[in-house]
């Protein structure tokens, strides 16, 4: 289960720029190379497809920081799946946090069994279950799209845009906690809160609105690696999203 509070000790690392991310490249020696595209772009894409026809739930989401039922997931591509909502911050896992909420665990482990660490690993959360217990889910359920554990995700906030990994989840329905919900989406870890540049207390911290989560479903889009490096590997893998995404949007 996720709690909504930490404090910021991570160093924030280097995001691309939605504004300024690598360019289009033109072939060379004689060859047709792939072209690349922005963060800009790609993010243009999402937006541009986000629309009712691509719509995956038949009944809205929970803004984790508002309560505001008005979040939607789009399937904006093939196997690819986007929301745009708050970032309330999640401090749970193998940091030690202050925090009077803070739980050891998370849903999700690092390739050692190692349980996630919030103030050094980006990552972003979903339901724990379906609210509804119906199948197909009225709500989106991760595991009803070919999502798994550490599920890479592209995170667009403002001007900046990381890899980030699915790392914990959000209250099921066999759990009790105060406002907790299955149906919330809107929230991820310290470290992916201070890479895009918001207040990463659970506090006094996090945003009401304006972060898109754009989710790769499928084996090869799961991060491998631990705590001390699935940061690392998570950035690396952006560029490639954004080419993958921009090419599979027609861009």
């Amino acid at each position: 289960m996720a709690a909504v509070a930490a404090i910021a000790l991570a160093t924030p690392l280097v995001t691309q720029s939605v504004a300024t991310a690598a360019p289009n490249t033109a072939a060379t020696d004689g060859a047709s190379a792939a072209q690349t595209y922005t963060a800009a772009q790609v993010l243009a894409g999402v937006k541009k497809n986000s629309t009712s026809a691509n719509q995956v739930n038949s009944k809205p989401h929970i803004n984790t920081m508002t309560r505001a039922k008005n979040v939607n997931v789009y399937q904006v591509t093939s196997g690819v799946y986007a929301y745009s909502s708050s970032l309330a911050v999640d401090d749970d896992g193998s940091d030690p946090d202050s925090d009077p909420d803070h739980q050891d665990s998370t849903t999700f482990q690092d390739s050692n069994g190692k349980q996630l660490a919030a103030h050094h690993v980006p990552f972003y959360v979903l339901g724990d279950d379906c609210y509804d217990r119906k199948s197909p889910c009225p709500h989106f359920f991760y595991k009803e799209h070919g999502i798994k554990g550490r599920q890479f995700a592209l995170m667009f906030y403002k001007s900046k845009v990381i890899g980030a990994i699915f790392g914990d989840t959000q209250t099921g329905n066999d759990q009790t906690t105060s406002d907790n919900d299955s149906r919330e989406l809107g929230e991820a870890s310290v470290k992916a809160a201070a890479s895009l540049g918001i207040p990463s207390s659970g506090t006094s911290g996090g945003v009401d609105n304006g972060v898109t989560v754009v989710i790769l479903s499928g084996s090869q889009w799961v991060v491998n690696g631990s705590n001390a490096n699935l940061n690392a590997n998570a950035q690396a893998m952006v560029q490639k999203a954004l080419d993958t995404l921009g090419a599979s949007m027609h861009l």
